[in-house]
């Protein structure tokens, strides 16, 4: 058994050094990092079971901020290791923003070592039976996958772009989508692949906004061995997997002017250098982007690149909300809840008609993204024949009222932060009816941020 790897950030080193040796002694292996930025080339190159976090460091000593920072960036990447947050400057409205961008646990300086090694182990003991779970459903997934069937739009804007894209999928000119989050944006760029010329090849995403500026290049163009501290061995960049290929870069409007300065070189020439690297690589992608910005008014505030625009916009296409296209919603709420009944290995439901007019009547704030998982609680709910309308809880009218229960607990001072996250996490597992997806999402949490917390306080039986 491999023996895990603990990434310790702080800008002290004597806390540093204190935390290495007494984790050492405890038969971890130790790396430390004195800055976030540190931390993330660490986190491209190593693999971390777990991080423990200062929350402050040397731009600002007491607010925290460069910590949440550090959270949010992590919150973006997948397969991230927990996090343990560790601060002198401890308070409650810290500790519920650091919570809620995944940290694990909150624990304040000095700490005890009893206490901190308690928190690690059941850390690890919870990563240990997620990796079984998710193991055990691929397994399951791979031996009954069958290929799935396409969904056919019924209204007439999804039609009209249907055939649009059918004119286009065969060509390699660069493609963006538009549209609101959850529109299903995804779809489309997994659907032009498969009907592209390049199905064969593979199909790349990155999420521009998940990737930190110092990282950019060595994630897109790749390095090589020794081109900075820490890199140990070469990386292959997302345009060199993507070759022969498709290569979708989601939120493209949230890169920064310099990066986007980078990128254009690249699409511009079609040629671009690992890092560290002197030599020249050619490439040879279809190029796919997508945002939920609106790029026009982007340029005329000076956040986004004329000349990216016109690069990446050979084919622009807009994706219009799900609110707007009413005969879509009934059949596509069908379509999923086959899906979810597939993966779950349950018999499939029909809707009644009471939840079909509601369905179509509710304005989906969240999009296709929303409407999927809705359907997924309400089939995993559903003790009839049919799904009823108790079984969706749509919940446009709850939201507010949860915000304000958490304000009261935020001003009710006896109340102590276990004490408040666990009385929280309680009660939006109830109104979710213990669906760990739906609950995640009520608390701005990852599903394994929640799964955590559940083993922490020993509600696991609750879920």
């Amino acid at each position: 058994m491999s023996v895990p790897t603990i990434l310790i950030i702080d800008d002290n080193i004597e806390v540093r050094l204190s935390a290495a040796y007494f984790l050492e002694d405890q038969g971890f292996k130790v790396l430390e990092a004195a800055s976030p930025d540190e931390a993330k080339q660490l986190l491209s190159v190593k693999a971390i079971a777990i991080i423990l976090l200062d929350m402050n460091f040397s731009k600002d000593t007491t607010s925290g901020q460069e910590g949440l920072d550090f959270l949010a960036w992590l919150k973006e990447r997948n397969n991230t290791p927990a996090v343990l947050c560790i601060t002198g400057w401890g308070n409650i409205n810290l500790a519920v923003r650091a919570l809620q961008l995944g940290a694990c646990d909150f624990i304040e300086k000095p700490w005890q070592n009893t206490a901190l090694l308690t928190s690690i182990q059941q850390q690890l003991k919870l990563q240990t039976r997620q990796q079984n779970q998710l193991s055990y459903i691929a397994s399951q997934q791979t031996q009954t996958s069958q290929p799935a069937t396409e969904f056919v739009w019924q209204s007439a804007s999804m039609r009209a772009l249907q055939k649009k894209l059918e004119k286009v999928v065969v060509s390699d000119a660069s493609i963006l989508l538009c549209g609101e989050s959850g529109v299903g944006k995804s779809h489309f760029v997994s659907w032009l692949h498969q009907h592209s010329q390049r199905a064969q090849g593979p199909l790349v995403s990155v999420n521009m906004g998940a990737l930190a500026e110092s990282l950019f290049e060595s994630e897109l163009f790749g390095h090589v061995k020794g081109a900075f501290t820490d890199a140990k061995q070469n990386r292959t960049g997302r345009f060199t997997k993507a070759s022969g290929g498709t290569l979708f870069m989601d939120e493209v409007a949230t890169l920064s002017l310099p990066l986007q300065a980078k990128l254009l070189r690249v699409l511009e020439t079609g040629e671009y250098e690992a890092l560290g690297s002197s030599q020249t690589i050619r490439s040879d992608i279809r190029l796919i982007c997508a945002t939920n910005a609106h790029l026009p008014t982007c340029i005329e505030q000076g956040t986004f690149r004329r000349d990216l625009f016109y690069r990446i916009n050979t084919l622009m296409f807009e994706l219009p909300p799900l609110r707007d296209r009413e005969s879509d919603i009934v059949p596509l709420a069908k379509h999923l809840l086959a899906q979810h009944a597939k993966r779950y290995g349950i018999t499939d439901k029909g809707l009644s008609m009471e939840v079909e007019n509601a369905l179509k009547a509710y304005p989906w704030p969240g999009n296709i993204r929303e409407l999927s998982h809705v359907m997924e609680r309400a089939l995993l709910m559903s003790e009839g024949p049919q799904i009823c309308l108790e079984d969706c809880q749509l919940r446009l009218a709850k939201q507010p009222a949860v915000a304000t229960r958490v304000q009261t607990r935020l001003e009710d001072s006896s109340c102590t932060l276990a004490d408040m996250e666990k009385s929280l996490i309680m009660q939006v597992l109830e109104e979710e009816c213990g669906v760990i997806s739906q609950a995640a999402q009520r608390l701005g949490l990852t599903k394994s941020s929640l799964y955590r917390r559940l083993d922490k306080y020993g509600l696991k039986d609750v879920s």
